[in-house]
């Protein structure tokens, strides 16, 4: 499994239908599973503010929770399994994953 956490844009009505990565656009063939996680408590605005870190004021806080999808996706001739993630009622997708 290769980690990125990186921003994607998802074409979303009830799953995920495609997304671009890369530059590349990859539809999604089928959805292998959906789970929900709490977001790290160590990563909120609130804690990091505590550490003096800068902090979005639009940023969640601790009580979020991500919702993500293991989707089979691909263009054509590739195909690979994709973990997608972003805050639940927000659409701040993110590639979290790519299975090998």
């Amino acid at each position: 499994m290769r980690v990125y956490n990186c921003p994607i844009h998802v074409l979303f009505r009830d799953v995920p239908r495609q997304f671009i990565w890369n530059e590349r656009l990859l539809l999604v063939k089928e959805v292998q599973g959906k789970w929900s996680r709490a977001t790290p408590w160590w990563s909120s605005r609130q804690v990091r503010a505590a550490r003096g870190e800068a902090v979005d004021a639009e940023a969640g806080d601790l009580l979020q929770e991500r919702e993500v999808w293991r989707v089979e996706a691909g263009n054509g001739r590739h195909r690979g399994v994709y973990e997608l993630a972003r805050t639940v009622d927000a659409e701040d997708w993110v590639l979290q994953a790519v299975l090998d």
